[in-house]
């Protein structure tokens, strides 16, 4: 037996990429690349996706993905795009005379009728290349087809300035339509990718993760090439999981292992070049000075404080009360105890200068595993939890056990509020391949955010993605209790906490205004705030164009004396 090595861009630094290599055993006689038939082929990437997707579905795709800079546009849209994820025997097939077949013994393409497998061409196709050359023929310049000469004083390329201008223009239209094309090749690709691994073809996965590998980069120009490059990565880790007796991969430390001190330094990034994080804290933050007003001793329980980046705001605004509370003690939880001290170092610091008393206590432990003496909570104080995307790793039960003791231990803290930000994404879907379409929806809107905010070289803009590009692998990839990112819609949740026990408490119109005011603090118009309607009310989500994003909500013990706003 013999072995194909495919070796899929991984890259974690900009300086020297990391690979994961990939090998699939194939019988020793077959001569082809990728081993899918017994002569060598070399496939266009364009003629695959005309065998497997008409080129008209394709223009479909292309009015509505794509605008003007190729950055993406609202997956939800495009009806198509999920109907050829989820159900490919609803393709069109254009191509009648080729053949096409993806078996566990060959790959056969039939170069009869090429042509008819090729989509119209593109635009710098059809144009003749010394007329796209500037400098070297002049371009028609009238009706009659009538060129200028490079010698003439006026029309020609190299003396008209106008004509200079109107050539750079041309040019970067034929780049950007050259660059949707590929996104869309990139897109076509992917799909057929998670087909192959839906339909236990393990021959078209090993070809089309090949392809992809090559095409796609972490480091790429535009983000659909960033965002394919880490769907590939986690199709192939979902292959190797498939197939342990037909694939091997081995990846490297940095997906093996998760880095604390990459994901803090990424959520520092994106809480400086986007409104994400702060969204969350500031509004989250205004919900608590309601619940703190006029109390003496405050308790917070962070159930994941990491770097404590939402509390120095809400220090402040303490401060600045009339009647401050005398007392203010956070219960900063975390697997981490170096994290911890530091952070409680920080935190205390911080409300040393402000005069505020002050006392930080962690817990380093699993949330799973908090028990109610571990917090430390005393009688007399106004008890406030906050969970900021963290409930969501309590759903890797089926049964909800975890989640149902984890709100269980929070109600008895006897808390005046609990605060809840989660994902606002469907990623936990029984079925791999809706995870699958519903994870390709939400992320293309979260690295079109990115490409807006950061510029291509920026080094943070690659931080940033590749701690989301760990939640993509995680979704799409794992299974059972190794898949923590088990994402829910508000109305989901609103659910849940009603069957554990609590009741939405709401926002008033005023924490409303001002988070619509805090997103105008960022030059951007794409992104918004929507009060939460389909669940009955209670929550409010940040969006990006139209994809819901992140959403925020308050709740109270059913049988507590609180009044919702």
């Amino acid at each position: 037996m013999g072995t194909q090595r495919l070796d899929l861009p991984c890259s974690f630094t900009r300086n020297e990429a990391i690979m994961v290599s990939l090998t699939l055993e194939r019988p020793s006689q077959s001569r082809g690349p990728c081993s899918f038939r017994p002569r060598q082929v070399t496939l266009s990437s364009s003629a695959i996706i005309a065998q497997t997707s008409s080129w008209e579905g394709k223009r479909e795709i292309e009015g509505t993905l794509w605008s003007k800079k190729g950055s993406f546009k609202r997956y939800h849209e495009c009806g198509s795009f999920e109907d050829s994820a989820l159900h490919p025997s609803k393709k069109k097939r254009t191509v009648s005379s080729s053949t096409e077949v993806f078996s566990s013994e060959e790959f056969c393409y039939d170069d009869a009728d090429d042509d008819e497998a090729w989509p119209p061409c593109t635009v710098e196709e059809s144009l003749d290349a010394d007329q796209f050359q500037a400098g070297t023929r002049g371009y028609p310049n009238d009706r009659s087809g009538s060129t200028s000469s490079p010698s003439d004083s006026e029309g020609s390329w190299q003396n008209d300035e106008g004509n200079s201008t109107g050539v750079s223009a041309f040019k970067r239209s034929v780049e950007s339509t050259r660059t949707e094309h590929e996104g869309l090749e990139l897109l076509n690709l992917l799909i057929e990718c998670s087909q192959s691994i839906s339909t236990s073809n393990h021959i078209a996965a090993n070809f089309y993760l090949s392809r992809l590998g090559s095409i796609s980069s972490p480091t790429g120009s535009t983000p659909i090439h960033r965002l394919v490059a880490y769907f590939t990565e986690a199709l192939a880790l979902r292959a190797a999981k498939q197939w342990p007796n037909i694939f091997c991969i081995t990846p490297p430390r940095e997906l093996a292992e998760a880095n604390d001190n990459d994901e803090s330094t990424a959520l520092r990034l994106l809480n400086n070049v986007t409104p994400i994080p702060r969204f969350i804290h500031f509004t989250l933050n205004e919900r608590l000075l309601q619940a703190f007003d006029g109390k003496e001793r405050v308790h917070i329980i962070d159930f994941d404080i990491k770097q404590g980046l939402q509390w120095p705001s809400l220090f402040q605004s303490l401060a600045s009360l009339p009647n401050p509370p005398g007392h203010v003690r956070l219960t900063g939880i975390g697997e981490s105890k170096l994290e911890l001290h530091d952070t409680g170092v920080r935190l205390a610091g911080f409300a040393q200068t402000l005069k505020l008393p002050f006392e930080f206590h962690s817990v380093v432990d699993r949330i799973q595993d908090v028990r109610l003496w571990m917090l430390h909570v005393k009688e007399r104080e106004c008890v406030a939890v906050n969970c900021v995307l963290q409930l969501h790793h309590a759903l890797y039960n089926d049964s909800r056990i975890v989640l149902a003791d984890l709100l269980r231990l929070i109600r008895s803290t006897n808390p005046s509020i609990v605060l809840m930000a989660e994902t606002e994404a469907e990623h936990n879907e029984l079925r791999w391949e809706k995870r699958f379409v519903n994870a390709l929806k939400y992320y293309s809107a979260v690295f079109d955010l990115l490409d807006h905010s950061l510029a291509e070289e920026s080094p943070s803009r690659l931080k940033i993605e590749e701690m989301f590009a760990r939640k993509i692998r995680n979704i799409v990839a794992c299974e059972g209790g190794e898949r923590v990112e088990r994402h829910e819609r508000f109305e989901r949740w609103k659910r849940m906490m009603e069957e554990g026990g609590f009741k939405c408490a709401g926002f008033s119109e005023r924490e409303i205004f001002q988070s619509k005011m805090l997103l105008r603090m960022y030059d951007c118009e794409n992104y918004s705030v929507e009060k939460d309607r389909d669940g009955g009310g209670g929550g409010l989500t940040l969006k990006w164009m139209e994809q819901h994003l992140y959403t925020v909500s308050a709740w109270a013990p059913i049988d507590a004396a609180y009044q919702p706003c």
